[in-house]
C-alpha cells in the first residue's frame, strides 16, 4: 500500500525546522539544504513546501502569521482597556526569541518583496493585518467597538489618525529593538509601548 503522509503533521515539522535554522544562523543561513538536513530529510521532499530561498520566506512568513493568530486567540480576556492593548501590541514587538525571529523574517520578507512579487500579496496582506492589530489595540485603549476585519473602519478622522500613528510607531520600534538590540532590550520596549499608550489615554 502506499505511504499515507499527513501533510499537516509534516508542515508542522518543517516550521520547526525552519525556525531552528533561522535561530541558529539567521535568515542568510536558512536554506533549502539546511533546513532539509534540520528536519532529517532530502532536499528533493522539501519541494512540495519551497523550492528556493524566495519560497522559504514565504513558507516562514506564513508560519509566523499562523503563529501571532494563535498567541492572540489564547489571550485572556480580563484587565483593563490599557492592559488589553499593551498585549496585543506586544504580540508584534521582539521581546523574546521567538518574537525576534518572526520580526526578523518580516522584515526579510518585506525587503525581498521588492524584487519578489511572490512576497507582494504577503506584504500587502500583513499591513493590513498590522493595522488590524493596531485598530484593535485602539479599541481596547479608548472602549471603542472592536473592529471585526481587516477592512474595519472607526468612521472618525480622529480615530483612524491616532491608528496610523500607532502602526507607525509600533512598526519604528519593531524595526529600532531588531536593528540596535543593545540600545533597546525586552524591558525598555516594553516601557516604551507603554508610555506611548498611555498619553493616548
Amino acid at each position: 500500500m502506499p505511504k499515507i503522509v499527513d501533510h499537516e503533521a509534516r508542515r508542522a515539522e518543517i516550521v520547526a525546522a525552519v525556525w531552528r535554522v533561522i535561530e541558529r544562523a539567521g535568515m542568510n543561513g536558512a536554506t533549502v539544504r539546511s533546513v532539509a538536513a534540520e528536519a532529517g530529510v532530502s532536499p528533493g521532499s522539501l519541494r512540495y513546501y519551497f523550492s528556493d530561498q524566495g519560497e522559504l520566506v514565504l513558507f516562514a512568513a506564513e508560519a509566523m502569521t499562523q503563529r501571532i493568530v494563535h498567541r492572540l486567540e489564547a489571550h485572556p480576556t480580563e484587565g483593563d482597556g490599557l492592559a488589553r492593548a499593551v498585549r496585543v501590541l506586544e504580540e508584534m514587538l521582539p521581546l523574546d526569541e521567538n518574537r525576534r525571529v518572526e520580526a526578523s523574517v518580516w522584515l526579510e520578507a518585506i525587503a525581498r518583496a521588492r524584487f519578489d512579487d511572490r512576497l507582494a500579496a504577503l506584504k500587502t496582506a500583513g499591513w493590513f493585518g498590522s493595522r488590524y492589530l493596531c485598530r484593535l489595540a485602539w479599541a481596547h485603549l479608548r472602549d471603542l467597538d472592536l473592529p471585526n476585519s481587516p477592512q474595519f473602519s472607526f468612521g472618525s478622522d480622529a480615530d483612524e489618525n491616532a491608528v496610523a500613528e500607532l502602526h507607525i510607531y509600533v512598526d519604528g520600534l519593531t524595526l529600532h529593538a531588531v536593528t540596535y538590540p543593545e540600545q533597546l532590550p525586552s524591558d525598555e520596549v516594553r516601557r516604551l509601548l507603554r508610555y506611548y499608550l498611555t498619553t493616548r489615554l
